[in-house]
């Protein structure tokens, strides 16, 4: 980083020991834990190659992401080029002059078809820069050198470099390292310090196992987002918030989140996530298990942790469960259709009355199948034995991920018994029986609808075959008179029905308003003119029955626990 106001990586790679004429060089088209394809290669310049020698080796680019050396057989191949920097963000590289994060994905080329090959990294940062944070190995007696046992780990481990404030404890002897950017002076650092360590400790003993030799935590006190990482996570979000005792909790539940998934993605993780293909997009029903069950056990360590109370996880829950009913898109997309949507290659996009986010839905389901085995089972078994189950199967025997139907499997051994509603709510859009599984627990729930803005359709949608289709639609709802099951939708308000043309239609009308489909019902076509009645908005509250019974009382107790410290 020679000059760092100008926002310039400079970046040298040596291959020692490639063999063959030529050989290709690639950069990753995603960040592991971003669902989303990157054009990293637009930030590359200034592109070289060399032998041993310093003799110039030819170089074409044969597909965006892809640099083709002729490298001659030469015994050592040096690259080097330029990457740009100006995106503060997880999954980007940014270089300024205080401060600089490097997204590996974005930063390092690797020798196609060799990922598994070892990779050390040395880092020149400007010499009034203190301090380089990562989850990599430091390389003994190589001052800022780092090691990766291959490529996957390498691009699993940002690093962030400057004068951050670094905080340290340790869980059952494992180091934990806590850099710190931009928090106010009066949030307690102490208090950060102790709350992780108890986050940690609660987070490994669930799972009964420290993966890690070491582990970081990168707080970047700007922005929004975090992305997990097998040895650290980086987090960003306004320090300002942590000085306010809301604000410090709702962090806490983020960091929780991100180190959650050290488990559950990193480790417990669906057949796609790994190993990786850097070149495309790794689709998968099951991101509702990795991100939704992460959100689920986010304020569930807390409480076990003792970090919150038993009444603010369940104030929590009732407001998550009104934030999911209350999404339009809630009555047309699944938890695995939104899974699988996610990189944006269905069309469908982020239109918030067409789609859904599997982190609110699977948080849904989480707290909904953890009940449901807690039942079966008589409160001896739970989701927890799910995930130390896939934890010890899968990854640490099988050193593979799972299968859709095998986490189905997993789940149904544990409570001795098909639980067939879970998983039929992850693949439509009926509605959830809350009341019934809260009440497993002794829980009572409470609906409360009043109007809000907007306008209502009442109609469950779904894409089949290139098709909109009615799939159901709520009791005396508007649709409902118009409507059937399994009209297929040929036109919304005269453009050809699409969910962006469904989604802009609903943006464009009030209550009173009416919009015209045109449908093919079997083999006629039948123009349907809708009124649009008023939105209301669902409330949720969440109290415990007078009098539970013993079963009940015993999986609230246990549910809602809290561990020993």
């Amino acid at each position: 980083m020679p000059q760092p106001a100008n926002h310039l990586f400079h970046v040298m790679l040596r291959c020692d020991g490639i063999q063959g004429e030529i050989q290709d060089f690639k950069m990753p088209m995603w960040h592991p834990g971003y669902y989303r394809i990157i054009d990293y290669p637009k930030n590359v310049s200034n592109f070289r190659a060399e032998d041993g020698s310093g003799q110039t080796l030819g170089w074409e680019k044969t597909t965006k992401n892809t640099w083709r050396v002729a490298t001659g057989n030469a015994s050592a191949v040096i690259l080097t080029y330029d990457v740009l920097g100006t995106t503060a963000f997880g999954a980007q590289n940014f270089l300024g002059e205080n401060r600089a994060y490097i997204a590996p994905t974005g930063m390092f080329l690797h020798p196609a078809g060799k990922i598994q090959l070892p990779a050390t990294v040395t880092i020149q940062a400007p010499a009034n820069w203190k301090h380089i944070a990562n989850g990599l190995d430091p390389v003994p007696g190589r001052p800022n050198t780092f090691s990766a046992s291959d490529f996957d780990l390498l691009y699993d481990c940002p690093i962030l470099m400057g004068n951050q404030e670094t905080l340290q404890f340790e869980v059952d002897g494992v180091p934990h390292e806590i850099v710190i950017e931009n928090i106010p002076s009066a949030v307690d650092r102490n208090n950060i310090k102790h709350d992780l360590a108890k986050l940690v400790r609660t987070a490994t003993r669930l799972i009964g196992d420290i993966p890690y030799r070491h582990y970081t935590f990168l707080l970047m006190g700007e922005g929004a987002g975090g992305i997990e990482h097998s040895t650290s996570a980086s987090i960003a979000f306004n320090g300002k918030s942590l000085t306010t005792d809301d604000g410090y909790r709702r962090w806490l539940s983020f960091v929780a989140h991100e180190y959650f998934h050290t488990f559950n993605v990193k480790r417990i993780r669906p057949l796609a996530l790994g190993p990786f293909d850097y070149d495309t997009e790794n689709l998968t029903n099951m991101l509702w298990v990795s991100e939704g069950l992460s959100v689920y056990y986010q304020d569930l360590l807390l409480v076990r942790a003792g970090l919150i109370t038993r009444e603010q996880y369940l104030a929590k829950l009732q407001t998550s469960i009104a934030q999911f009913e209350n999404l339009p898109g809630r009555r047309y997309q699944s938890a695995t259709e939104s899974s699988w949507n996610t990189w944006g290659t269905s069309g469908v996009g982020n239109d918030r009355n067409t789609t859904i986010s599997y982190y609110n839905n699977g948080a849904m389901l989480g707290f909904i199948l953890d009940l449901a085995i807690r039942h079966a089972t008589s409160n001896a078994k739970s989701l927890d034995d799910v995930m130390r189950t896939l934890y010890r199967k899968y990854f640490q025997q099988k050193k593979r991920g799972f299968t859709d139907s095998e986490f189905r499997s997993e789940c149904e051994q544990i409570a001795n018994t098909h639980i067939a509603d879970p998983f039929m709510y992850a693949e439509t859009t009926k509605e959830m029986a809350y009341a019934t599984y809260l009440g497993y627990a002794g829980l009572d729930v409470s609906v409360d609808a009043r109007d809000a803005t907007g306008s209502w359709l009442g109609v469950d949608w779904q894409m089949q075959d290139g098709k909109l289709a009615v799939v159901d639609f709520a009791d005396g709802s508007p649709a409902q008179a118009a409507l059937r099951r399994g009209d297929r939708v040929e036109e919304v308000d005269g453009a050809r029905a699409t969910p962006k043309a469904l989604n802009d239609a609903m943006s464009a009308h009030k209550a009173g308003d009416k919009i015209k489909f045109k449908l093919a019902r079997g083999a006629e076509t039948i123009e349907a003119e809708v009124e649009l009645a008023k939105n209301r908005k669902l409330e949720y509250d969440i109290q415990p029955i007078a009098s539970p019974g013993a079963l009940e009382s015993s999986i609230f107790r246990d549910w809602l626990r809290t561990d020993p410290q």
